[in-house]
């Protein structure tokens, strides 16, 4: 009976030393599995990771993609400087070593204590003293290192409003093309200077540095900005000293050639900057809004010739001032005491506010503003920058009444960017065609095209009949008008000036304008100036518009 009980538990033991025996076979295939994984297949992540506890990187770029003019020239990371990069839980501080790093980057001593106490992150600042490498505390304080370092910005560089700024912490887009690229031309540094540490986090004699370039692609950004076209308009404004925006297209293309604000700012010091009073950060020619004075007159006469409201014959008298209702305008073309008559094309190249009340008064003001409208002012161009304001032209009520006054000579609720001007100037000289204005033109890796931006269609705004109208008064301007000042290059060039009465912090003031394009034979460029609290158009801004002209025709384009 014994015997019989043991034969039959046998099997049982032999059918958990099987299932045991299955188990253990299959913990040791899963653990050589998982061995030749990590120490074959996955080799290289490891041994990066390890790499990775044991070095510190330091990024020698920007980390950004780099914005290009239209020729390959890059507008960003042009420059590079030595800075000092601090790493706190590295660096040792003491008097000595405070007071080199003081010496070489000209901060307060306190100022550098209280940054590395209070930063578990890189500092990074600029060296301003030449370095004596000799001296061996260049080299031997721990958790400083001294490098070159591609700049991302040069100090007050070409394009600085249209480029915007960074956050120096984050690296993000804060302004400008910075901001409305960001998503695209954001990244990780694509090289890096590498050090390697011990156990204790000290450099690890023998191994010393190491450039590492990722294989990350950077991807940058073609503009339509012409590097020398902007330079030329940059340095023509500092000559003069004068505050405001200059816009420059292509008639025949609408690509923006440049794109000027004065005063201009430092990126690399952009926190003094943000702490101003001043309107140093306000791109002017898009992100400030100013009333258009008279140049706002080629949007009377373009609703008076398409709707047949003015010919040849008609004939204008001025007074020297305007009455509409109780309020009197006075007019800059005629004294009060010379009461004349005067044809159309005449009062458009003397700017004759009276002539163009009364033709006002033909028109209508809701016909004026609907020609406002066509020709682009009211709404935003869109350009690729957030920052843009769309102006003002008045609606329902601000159109009764003496409000006619107003609004035929550019002045009351009428505010208008040097954008929209340039867009309703590029539609005159291409004879009623608009073609919007562009900034963006292609994203790039390693130089080959990636992707490019989208562009609107073109559309015909204008008659050709009126345009060719509109174009003749603009060439009278310059002969025989407001823009004789343009001298020798009166023949070649069309435009219309204009003086804006506007305010600044209570006070009145005048701002200069000019609009107009070259050459009036196949036009190919559509030039736009403000000078903001200029005085007047004719005296200020067409001088500009002469040398910008003058620098192009020097470069040979």
């Amino acid at each position: 009976m014994r015997k019989s009980k043991e034969k039959n538990q046998q099997p049982v033991y032999i059918k958990r030393l099987l299932f045991i025996g299955l188990i253990s076979t299959l913990l040791i295939v899963f653990l050589v599995g998982r061995l030749f994984y990590i120490q074959i297949l996955q080799h290289d992540f490891f041994v990066m990771e390890v790499n990775r506890q044991r070095q510190i990187s330091i990024p020698t770029d920007s980390g950004r993609g780099i914005l290009f003019d239209r020729n390959h020239i890059p507008l960003t990371d042009r420059q590079e400087k030595k800075i000092a990069v601090v790493f706190p839980q590295l660096f040792f501080i003491n008097d000595e070593n405070i007071r080199f790093l003081s010496e070489i980057t000209q901060k307060k001593e306190e100022e550098l204590v209280n940054r590395i106490h209070h930063s578990s992150s890189p500092i990074e600042m600029p060296i301003t003293q030449d370095i004596d490498y000799k001296d061996s505390r260049a080299l031997a304080i721990r958790g400083l290192f001294i490098i070159g370092k591609k700049q991302r910005y040069e100090d007050y560089p070409l394009l600085s409003h249209t480029l915007g700024y960074i956050n120096q912490i984050d690296k993000k887009g804060m302004a400008g093309l910075e901001k409305t690229l960001d998503a695209i031309i954001m990244g990780n540094p694509t090289q890096s200077l590498t050090a390697t540490l011990d156990g204790r986090k000290r450099f690890l004699p023998g191994e010393g540095y190491s450039v590492i370039n990722t294989e990350t692609k950077q991807k940058d950004i073609r503009l339509t900005i012409d590097y020398s076209i902007q330079k030329v308009a940059e340095e023509v404004m500092d000559q003069h000293n004068r505050n405001g925006a200059v816009v420059i297209s292509n008639v025949t293309t609408g690509e923006i050639l440049g794109l000027v604000s004065r005063p201009n700012y430092n990126p690399n010091t952009i926190a003094d900057h943000i702490k101003s009073s001043g309107d140093e950060l306000y791109n002017k020619a898009i992100q400030m809004t100013f009333p258009p004075g008279s140049i706002f007159k080629i949007v009377v006469a373009a609703a008076a010739i398409e709707n047949n409201i003015i010919n040849d014959d008609n004939v204008f008298h001025c007074a020297g001032v305007e009455k509409i209702g109780n309020v009197e305008i006075n007019c800059n073309a005629h004294s009060q005491e010379e009461n004349e008559e005067i044809s159309f094309q005449e009062a458009f190249a003397k700017s004759c506010n009276s002539t163009f009340i009364q033709l006002g008064q033909k028109i209508g003001a809701k016909n004026i503003i609907e020609m406002a409208e066509e020709l682009g002012l009211g709404s935003r161009v869109d350009i690729g920058l957030s920052e843009e304001e769309k102006g003002n032209l008045p609606q329902g009520n601000n159109l009764l009444g003496p409000a006619i006054g107003n609004i035929s000579i550019g002045q009351g609720d009428i505010e208008v960017t040097p954008l929209q001007i340039n867009q309703m100037t590029q539609i005159i000289a291409n004879k009623g065609v608009k073609i919007p204005l562009n900034l963006l033109i292609e994203i790039l890796v390693d130089s080959d095209t990636l992707d490019t931006f989208d562009r609107k269609e073109a559309s015909r705004v204008l008659s050709q009949k009126t345009s060719i109208e509109l174009q003749k008064l603009m060439e009278s301007v310059m002969t025989e008008g407001t823009g004789k000042n343009i001298k020798e290059l009166a023949t070649v060039t069309a435009g219309k000036t204009g003086s804006a009465q506007g305010s600044s912090r209570g006070n009145a003031v005048l701002h200069a304008w000019f609009t107009g394009y070259y050459p009036i034979e196949n036009p190919k460029y559509s030039i736009t100036i403000l000078v903001q609290e200029g005085g007047t158009g004719g005296e200020v801004a067409v001088p500009i518009f002469k040398e910008i002209i003058e620098g192009i025709m020097d470069i040979d384009y």
